[in-house]
């Protein structure tokens, strides 16, 4: 009874913040409807990669530049990659772990490195472990990836892109596949996950200069699969699926990290998860995702590109 009690407090207490204000408008589709699929910008582009095709993880890649037209073919993965991390640093992007299409619906460990002046892939050094349903967040010349599921998915996986080494760090999050994780100065947002029956709301800062954990102000509801982006100094939290059968979200959060405090804006167009987000010129990009939760993501995969900009009188 306490419990509800105080759940019923702190859903109040959000709904008395005010309602950012913003709309969504539609985009450019992709050419291939993708869940669990990478997305990052790089040179003003935004990049989509893999994600799950009905019968194997995809290889596809497609880019997008504002203003250009839409989606077009660009150089496919050397394999088929789902639920995978993805990041970009230093005008390399790089993709690692995943369910591969040649690893028979098991995690790999395998890093990929895209180079876009020569348009080609390469492998790079392997993470410790094989891993899929990460995040990989790129801060000050390393790459950090967090949750996901694999033997050792509690840890955190360090890269050092100078070096080219890995290593281990014990202090990671229990049971927290399929989280977001946003980089915002040297600190890193880890915000929900969890299995589909059971996600949580939990927000975990990790601080890597000293490589502490600190608690942030928890969602409002808890999730798994969403996406994740920030746009003007605050996080949005973007759909996902949540407990019980695990049904796709529409709904849309916004954290103010100054007051600490979320509140809800416009929510999606459709339900989806298993998509991912991206900012460019002022604006949110949500593609892709899978408009049936958990199991079902795969065979309801979308190629919307939805797009979301705040009110200009905001």
């Amino acid at each position: 009874m306490l419990k509800t009690c105080v759940m019923s407090f702190l859903l109040w207490i959000v709904s008395l913040s005010p309602v950012l204000a913003g709309h969504w408008s539609t985009g450019s589709p992709l050419q291939k409807g993708r869940a669990g699929l990478g997305v990052v910008t790089l040179n003003d582009k935004i990049y989509a990669i893999g994600g799950s095709g009905v019968l194997m993880p995809l290889n596809n890649t497609e880019t997008y530049q504002p203003g250009t037209g839409g989606w077009r073919v660009d150089a496919d993965l050397p394999v088929g990659l789902e639920s995978f991390g993805m990041t970009v640093f230093s005008g390399t992007l790089y993709a690692a772990g995943g369910y591969a299409a040649d690893t028979d619906g098991h995690p790999t460990s395998r890093m990929w490195e895209y180079d876009s002046a020569i348009d080609e892939w390469v492998q790079g050094p392997a993470m410790p472990s094989p891993r899929a349903g990460f995040a990989l967040i790129a801060v000050a010349g390393k790459l950090y990836a967090f949750g996901g599921t694999g033997p050792e998915s509690e840890k955190i996986f360090v890269f050092n892109i100078k070096d080219r080494q890995w290593s281990t760090l014990e202090q990671g999050l229990r049971d927290s596949r399929d989280l977001a994780a946003i980089a915002i100065g040297m600190q890193i947002y880890v915000i929900a996950g969890g299995p589909a029956s059971n996600p949580v709301a939990a927000v975990h800062i990790f601080n890597t200069a000293n490589e502490q954990w600190t608690e942030g102000p928890a969602l409002p509801i808890a999730r798994s699969g969403h996406a994740i982006a920030v746009l003007d100094g605050d996080i949005h939290v973007l759909g996902g699926r949540g407990g019980g059968r695990g049904a796709s979200l529409a709904d849309h959060w916004i954290l103010d990290i100054k007051a600490g405090v979320w509140s809800a804006s416009e929510p999606l167009p459709t339900p989806r998860t298993g998509a991912k987000a991206v900012t460019l010129g002022g604006a949110i990009y949500l593609i892709g995702g899978g408009a049936g939760g958990g199991f079902f993501a795969p065979f309801t995969a979308m190629t919307a590109t939805d797009v979301w900009r705040p009110d200009v009188n905001n």
